[in-house]
């Protein structure tokens, strides 16, 4: 009994050796390649879908506003990295052209990385969005100085101001400011199209929770009976004055 138990052993130990020793089949190959290469990807701001509900209407206040600065911070960047490449911005050998040049450069890198910077799905609170989007709005701002400091009439401009000012014209700068009225207004009237939404979805109760639900209801009754020259760009700049908090 124990020599045939004995040899049942050895038999399996042999079988299990012979298979180790056989070749794997590309399949099992390719399948193990395929889910060593799946990852995890955590949902960005700009993928997460407008939610319906109460929530509806700050979720779409964030959505618009960060594709808004997103265009913004993209469009500048672009015009930026053109003017660096302008010939014209190296006629000026002076140190002011170098703090200039540093400044442009300076402009590449963060705008780039606001950009390609994400909000995780798990940190999309209130909170967060704020200081997110307020994040992205620091860095268009210094565009927006910048631009505004080599344009100016008012004041005199140096000749390194003047090149400067030149070739952000060259490169769009006018009609990106154009754009960006026309995309500003097409954000209030979005804001509009889902406070309108957003509103037949709350009680009487509701409407009067806190100051900034009562102050977007009287803005809100007051775009509806077109009153004080309340038109629809009116209204949306009071929602964005009333919900943008930072």
């Amino acid at each position: 009994m124990f020599k045939r138990t004995s040899y049942i052993v050895i038999f399996l130990l042999l079988l299990i050796q012979l298979i180790s020793c056989l070749p794997r089949s590309s399949s099992s190959d390719s399948i193990e390649s395929i889910l060593t290469g799946i990852t995890t990807i955590t949902p960005s701001v700009g993928e997460i879908e407008v939610s319906s509900g109460h929530n509806s209407f700050e979720d779409a206040f964030h959505k618009g506003l960060i594709n808004f600065q997103n265009f913004r911070l993209q469009r500048t960047n672009q015009i930026v990295k053109d003017v660096l490449a302008d010939p014209s911005m190296y006629s000026i050998d002076s140190e002011a052209m170098q703090k200039e040049l540093s400044l442009l450069r300076k402009y590449v890198a963060d705008s780039n990385e606001a950009l390609n910077k994400v909000l995780p799905a798990d940190q999309f609170g209130p909170y967060t969005r704020f200081l997110f989007a307020g994040d992205k709005d620091v860095v268009i701002q210094r565009f927006d100085r910048f631009n505004r400091s080599h344009a100016s009439k008012t004041e005199p401009l140096t000749p390194e101001q003047r090149v400067i000012g030149d070739a952000l014209k060259k490169r769009g700068v006018l009609e990106y400011d154009k754009e960006v009225d026309k995309r500003y207004k097409e954000y209030l009237h979005y804001l509009v199209n889902e406070f309108e939404i957003y509103v037949k979805t709350l009680s009487a109760a509701e409407k009067e929770k806190d100051k900034d639900m009562k102050d977007m209801m009287a803005a809100w009754n007051a775009y509806t009976k077109h009153e004080r020259g309340m038109d629809k760009t009116a209204f949306g700049q009071r929602l964005f004055q009333i919900n943008w908090k930072l």
